[in-house]
């Protein structure tokens, strides 16, 4: 879809659902007033990094950061396909409501854009069949406030993608340019997925080293990560499995930022 015409998705959505199922006035007040349901375009920047030696343009990155944009949102925002195409249909698993969404409710993701969030790749592979990859992140606010995903660093999914097709298809247009971009490029005009699939997200929690969860833990990528970020960060006790921020810190803010890399397309994914 025109990233022009998305705006309209609210509208098309009335169409399709009837009149009534998004609300109108009765001019001569014979009838009672429904709510509209206003149309989302509220997404926000995701700001990306990788690993040494891990392309970040590659077909494969570009995979992983399209699995991982929109199920921050999906299935609270129901049509989140008008912003990543081809998004639900490559999900192998629907996933439970308030499993992975940033919020429970859709006045929630109305509010004015307050976060960027920043995500990083590391345990990296990828070859024409299967693509796989630990993504773990953080938030930086807008205003001054607490911020647990900066306080306690802990928020990691494991990502695999498998190929249907015979190709990996080709990724996206290179975004050179990590200090300008449109809100427009947040998200892609594409299917990105192609033939691609995405199998079921691992949240994981906890230590690699011994493993946690049945070796379901973070990795060591992501915690070097989060401590190159906030040298600070401590562990609190002996045993403890990953480090947190020491007492009196005060959470970072920043005016929200720049996606990158910007969803420049479309692509042949086929």
């Amino acid at each position: 879809m025109d990233k022009r015409v998305r705006s309209l998705a609210g509208l098309s959505l009335c169409v399709a659902l009837g009149v009534s199922a998004c609300g109108t006035s009765d001019p001569e007040g014979r009838g009672a007033t429904t709510e509209v349901v206003p149309a989302f375009d509220n997404f926000v920047p995701n700001v990306w990094s990788a690993d040494a030696g891990v392309d970040l343009f590659s077909r494969g990155s570009e995979l992983l950061r399209a699995a991982f944009e929109p199920r921050r949102y999906w299935p609270v925002i129901s049509e989140v396909d008008d912003f990543f195409p081809g998004y639900t249909s490559a999900l192998v698993e629907q996933p439970r409501p308030g499993q992975s969404t940033r919020f429970a409710e859709r006045a929630e993701y109305l509010a004015p854009l307050g976060e960027t969030v920043f995500a990083h790749i590391t345990d990296y592979s990828a070859t024409d069949a299967e693509v796989s990859g630990t993504v773990c992140s953080y938030m930086i606010n807008t205003t001054e406030g607490r911020n647990w995903s900066v306080e306690f660093p802990d928020h990691a999914y494991r990502i695999v993608l498998k190929n249907r097709g015979e190709s990996p298809g080709l990724p996206g247009v290179v975004d050179s340019d990590p200090e300008r971009g449109e809100p427009g490029d947040r998200t892609p005009s594409w299917d990105v997925f192609g033939s691609w699939k995405i199998q079921p997200y691992v949240y994981l929690s906890g230590s690699s080293n011994p493993p946690a969860n049945g070796g379901n833990g973070i990795p060591p990528g992501c915690q070097d990560w989060w401590l190159q970020q906030f040298p600070e960060l401590i562990y609190e006790t002996p045993t403890a499995q990953l480090r947190r921020q020491p007492k009196g810190f005060v959470a970072p803010v920043m005016p929200l930022g720049v996606q990158y890399p910007g969803w420049i397309g479309p692509a042949d994914v086929s």
